[in-house]
């Protein structure tokens, strides 16, 4: 029997990995806001201001979990108010409550419909569609997903159970004709040619009817719909892959917190994924300020300050992908870049790039 000891012990090894690989979440969130909302100025008891409904709804005030959430109660469809279709490339990301319930559990229903307001027509009918059955049903708790009120869909298992209670964060990527969706980062949908334009009406949530109906509704908060340069940060990381090397201005820092900022870290977490993905690939981060040449000569400030900045990105990639450190060394550098007007100050003329290079 001692014999096999290393062996299952080498076994148990690699499918941990496995697991660990398959639930790495690809998710990148969008960069450029185009709807947000958290219904702070909404007063409890009315309907939020930025949204349409089918039917009936209010903005209630919990304490645990803190905050305040929309109630959509059966059956009700709800979506943001957009000036315009949801972009080419975008994410939508919302924060979902599941109430404890003792008999039915409500049927959460959400996804993309051709209509830009969903008190203009039957979202049920017309929809890209991920719902979210018998949450409280333990083995019976299921997701399905599907295109229009005649597909019945295709079923998928999900841990509901451990979310009952707590906010179960949801992402949507929409890429093109790719369709993608993440519950608490994990990928549980992903149809790469399943979007066609008319789809980007609009998001809505939903809670369907059903009969006998339930005792709670559905809850959501923390809204946020933002468009992505995807392909402009996937050509970034293939560059870096094909050419060895590549330099963005995509990732700038606060001035006050000298801390990397949130509209940053979807170049970065491109970077970490391919790290992951290439375990044999090294890299070094440069932290580079172009400045305009001065009589043919280039000047830097601190250069002690600008390492720094390339060693907040390697520690990121550190904490969130679980990158060795000995597989990312960092510097600082400067880039002269062509003369300016004189009139332009050299302070003002200071630019920060991050460059890329394979090891």
């Amino acid at each position: 029997m001692k014999k096999y000891l290393p062996t299952l012990f080498i076994l148990l090894l690699f499918n941990s990995w496995v697991s660990a690989q398959s639930n790495a979440t690809d998710f990148v969130a969008g960069t450029n806001v185009v709807f947000e909302d958290h219904f702070e100025l909404d007063p409890a008891g009315d309907f939020p201001a930025k949204w349409s409904t089918s039917g009936s709804g209010q903005v209630v005030e919990l304490m645990r979990p803190k905050g305040k959430w929309l109630k959509i109660s059966q059956p009700t469809a709800v979506s943001p108010e957009l000036t315009e279709a949801l972009p080419e490339n975008c994410t939508i990301e919302f924060d979902l409550l599941l109430k404890k319930v003792s008999g039915v559990a409500p049927v959460v229903m959400f996804g993309v419909t051709p209509l830009s307001d969903v008190s203009a027509g039957d979202v049920y009918r017309s929809n890209i569609f991920v719902k979210l059955m018998s949450y409280n049903e333990g083995d019976n708790a299921s997701l399905v997903f599907g295109k229009n009120i005649d597909d019945l869909g295709t079923k998928k298992d999900f841990p509901f159970g451990s979310y009952i209670e707590r906010p179960l964060h949801i992402s949507i990527s929409l890429n093109n004709t790719r369709f993608r969706v993440y519950l608490a980062g994990q990928k549980v949908v992903d149809l790469p040619k399943l979007l066609t334009p008319q789809y980007r009406g609009n998001f809505f949530v939903a809670s369907s009817e059903i009969i006998p109906a339930s005792e709670e509704s559905v809850y959501i908060s923390n809204i946020r719909i933002a468009s992505g340069d995807v392909d402009a940060r996937s050509l970034l990381i293939k560059q870096l892959l094909e050419q060895g090397s590549a330099v963005t201005n995509a990732i700038q820092f606060d001035n006050k917190s000298g801390e990397m900022t949130t509209q940053s870290q979807p170049v970065v977490d491109q970077l970490g994924q391919a790290l992951q993905q290439n375990p044999s690939m090294n890299i070094q981060v440069n932290s580079m300020e172009e400045v305009p040449a001065i009589n043919g000569t280039g000047d830097i400030i601190n250069k002690d300050k600008l390492k720094e900045k390339a060693e907040k990105i390697k520690a990121y990639l550190v904490s969130k992908f679980k990158i060795k450190t000995d597989r990312i060394l960092t510097d600082a550098k400067v880039k002269t870049a062509t003369a300016v007007d004189k009139s332009k100050t050299l302070s003002g003329a200071k630019k920060l790039l991050t460059e890329f290079v394979k090891l």
